[in-house]
């Protein structure tokens, strides 16, 4: 009889311990997002990112300029989520207004998106500072 109970005990005890071991998995999982710092057009270089407990997948769409689209995507905090962003120079200068759309699903920020070579990339930038009399 005490043999039986100290196996009933002992089935009981790895049971309590798969239990806590999957709360422990499940609770450490993250929303997965892509992430874009910055493209133009459609055209964004994206990665794969892990957001934090408190930010949710986003796309950011705006205007630079006046005249350039650009686009950034990744994690943002959740109370920045669906705003419009307006970022300016001291001299009352607007650099570009952003609108963000967020989103709560793995890789939900998806969208036409190509990957290329970060050359064009640093390219376009440049000529952009150079237009905006940066340099």
């Amino acid at each position: 009889m005490f043999f039986t109970l100290t196996h009933l005990n002992m089935k009981g005890d790895i049971l309590i311990v798969y239990v806590i071991l999957m709360s422990l998995f499940c609770s450490g999982q993250t929303l997965e997002c892509f992430r874009c710092d910055l493209g133009f057009w459609d055209l964004c270089y994206t990665t794969k990112t892990n957001c934090s407990d408190d930010e949710l997948c986003y796309v950011g769409i705006g205007k630079a300029a006046t005249v350039l689209d650009i686009k950034v995507m990744g994690c943002l905090a959740m109370d920045q989520c669906n705003k419009t962003t307006v970022v300016e120079f001291p001299a009352k200068k607007t650099i570009y207004t952003m609108n963000t759309t967020c989103c709560e699903e793995d890789f939900c920020n998806s969208g036409p998106t190509v990957q290329f070579s970060l050359t064009p990339l640093m390219f376009t930038i440049l000529i952009i500072a150079q237009m905006l009399g940066l340099f």
